[in-house]
């Protein structure tokens, strides 16, 4: 019922709502997506992404493994390389460049 509603609400342009649904449902990736492929780039519909994604890479990272290929782990951290870092908060911009940080093999630390 929801997936139905949510889809309604992107034909209607209402993005951020459609999000709301599948992030209160549990699906991080699905909102965050969702998002990311809204043409209204507000800094409110940015910061949502990036909860989204925070959220997501919380449930489903560890701490010193990299995620594999299709993971949903790695494909939150591909939306994160993607969000408009310009339009968020400093701490917002941290949050979610941590992960990467965290979770590359020790030979490419820098």
């Amino acid at each position: 019922m929801d997936e139905a509603r949510a889809k309604v609400l992107i034909q209607l342009g209402r993005i951020s709502d459609a999000a709301q649904i599948h992030a209160k449902n549990g699906d991080m990736l699905k909102a965050a997506e969702t998002l990311d492929t809204s043409t209204i780039r507000s800094t409110e519909n940015l910061r949502l992404m990036a909860k989204c994604i925070l959220t997501g890479l919380r449930r489903s990272l560890t701490l010193g493994v990299v995620p594999k290929s299709g993971s949903i782990a790695s494909k939150l951290l591909v939306l994160a390389d993607r969000l408009d870092k310009n339009a968020m908060k400093e701490q917002e911009v941290h949050e979610v460049s941590a992960p990467h940080s965290f979770n590359r093999p020790a030979g490419l630390i820098p």
